[in-house]
């Protein structure tokens, strides 16, 4: 399954190698869609103030353990499944940003579904709300932020996502 997506501010490319039911994609694009504002707030107001396009994309692969796995030990090397790999198209778009004026592909993003439904039974949240945790994570990493590198980027970075998921919690109340 393939297709593009397009949102206000944000273009998802999507695809899965998954078995996702119809009721599933349908909320998984909704939430994409919810997730726009919040995103262009956060890029053109917060995290990349600099940035002067009127869209940014990311092409988005909702995969399985096997093919997660394989690309965390490629690009990693780390021979493990994980939830979420982020494969930026800039490197350090944080520092980048103010030379930006024109439409911007942030990189790749790849969600593991089982990883994130065992997640969301492990922490006792809704498989959606796992998924746009994940989702909002890897876009940070999209963006240059990386939580592995010091305590002082982790705690950055875990800021961004609690704004983000606050924000987009309360775009979820108002649209239902």
């Amino acid at each position: 399954m393939s297709f593009m997506k397009k949102h206000q501010f944000l273009n998802v490319d999507f695809h899965s190698t998954v078995k996702l039911s119809a009721a599933t994609q349908k909320e998984l694009i909704l939430w994409l869609n919810w997730a726009s504002p919040v995103v262009e707030r956060l890029i053109k107001n917060k995290i990349l103030p600099g940035f002067k396009g009127k869209t940014v994309s990311v092409s988005l692969l909702i995969c399985g353990d096997a093919r997660i796995k394989k690309l965390n030990s490629d690009y990693r090397n780390k021979n493990k499944v994980t939830d979420v790999l982020s494969f930026p198209s800039i490197e350090n778009l944080r520092e980048q940003s103010k030379f930006i004026d024109s439409d911007l592909f942030l990189g790749d993003l790849a969600i593991c579904h089982p990883q994130t439904l065992r997640q969301s039974k492990e922490f006792s949240i809704g498989y959606l709300d796992e998924f746009i945790h994940l989702f909002f994570h890897g876009l940070l990493h999209l963006m240059g932020f990386d939580h592995e590198i010091s305590k002082k980027e982790e705690k950055l970075m875990q800021d961004w996502e609690q704004k983000a998921l606050a924000e987009f919690s309360q775009i979820k109340k108002g649209s239902r």
